[in-house]
């Protein structure tokens, strides 16, 4: 098969994607676990198969959905998509199979989408001492609200300030802290050692406390594809926290086949989508209208079949999916009636 050819004819793309199931994420996205009777390759047999060879991915201008509500707002990433499993290659329609490493970019986030993150994924397992989190900026500040369960549930407001650590992370540094509106003197002090080490015991989920120090780890902060990086500045800006990522290799820049301002760019290794699967992938998506381009790779299925695909001189393919917004709900005016905000739906 010859470079950039896809195994199955492109004009039976969306009829294939139509076929598979819906894909997970984080966003990015989830699929089906591998049968424990299919033997597992060896890092050397995967890595003969194409499998264990990395997707290079380029992105501009991307509003890269994890969940319908959290979205990371991908200004720029150089990266790789590296495959996680010996079994299969990297595949749109399973987020565990894949990890993001990143080369540099900058990545932005609002707060409420860092509210529905800390609340629906980082601080959601069984026991978990702290709930209710709202995140807001003030004034170029992160302020932190939420209940900590001790004995009966109190209310704290953190005024943080934000930076890098010399590893990679993010640090959140608690320079004041208020419990029931008493000033507490420290992280320590208003969870308490034991309520510390539960929440250090469940670090993989992205947070851990470390002093008056809220560290974020980035490749766990988020549900899967992770994110693999080091963080080197992180700052707030036009009421949004923006991260900046470098590695110090700087890969040479790549050159999509279709000039757009907003575009995800897949290039070499092997990529699967839906029943189609590409060998030295040379894939390009891009939204259909201007400006940024809202992406959700769960539901990626929807903007592709809504849109339409060509290929190539080099044998590579463009898809020019629907913007997710098109797919959004109406959200109804806060009081009005169901029977209103059922009249928006339609």
């Amino acid at each position: 098969m010859g470079p950039g050819r896809l195994e199955s004819p492109v004009r039976a793309l969306r009829a294939g994607v139509i076929g598979c199931n819906a894909c997970t994420i984080a966003m990015w996205l989830w699929g089906a676990q591998p049968s424990p009777l299919v033997p597992q390759k060896r890092p050397s047999e995967a890595k003969a198969a194409g499998h264990g060879d990395s997707v290079e991915i380029q992105m501009r201008n991307v509003n890269f959905r994890l969940t319908r509500d959290i979205v990371l707002e991908v200004r720029t990433l150089r990266g790789q998509l590296q495959s996680t499993k010996l079994e299969i290659p990297v595949t749109f329609d399973d987020s565990e199979s894949f990890n993001v490493k990143i080369d540099s970019a900058e990545v932005a986030i609002t707060p409420a989408s860092l509210t529905e993150l800390m609340n629906s994924y980082v601080l959601a397992y069984d026991g978990a001492p702290i709930k209710r989190v709202s995140v807001t900026i003030e004034k170029g500040r992160l302020i932190q609200k939420g209940t900590i369960h001790k004995g009966i549930d109190l209310p704290f407001e953190i005024d943080g300030s934000l930076s890098a650590t010399e590893d990679g992370n993010i640090r959140v540094h608690a320079d004041k802290i208020k419990s029931a509106h008493v000033p507490v003197k420290g992280l320590l002090h208003l969870l308490g050692e034991d309520l510390s080490k539960l929440v250090n015991q469940n670090a993989g989920r992205g947070m851990k406390i470390v002093g008056d120090d809220i560290i974020l780890t980035p490749q766990t902060l988020t549900p899967p594809p992770h994110l693999e990086g080091r963080v080197t500045r992180v700052s707030i800006a036009g009421g949004k926290i923006i991260q900046f990522f470098d590695s110090g290799q700087r890969l040479a820049a790549l050159k999509p086949p279709f000039r757009s301002p907003a575009y995800i760019y897949h290039r070499g290794g092997v990529l699967r989508f839906g029943k189609l699967t590409m060998h030295d992938a040379d894939l390009e998506i891009v939204g259909d209208r201007p400006g940024v381009f809202d992406f959700f790779q769960r539901e990626y299925q929807k903007q592709l079949v809504a849109g339409y695909s060509k290929n190539t001189p080099a044998k590579g393919l463009v898809a020019h999916m629907v913007d997710y917004s098109h797919f959004r709900s109406p959200v109804a005016p806060v009081g009005s009636t169901p029977a209103a905000a059922a009249q928006i739906r339609e």
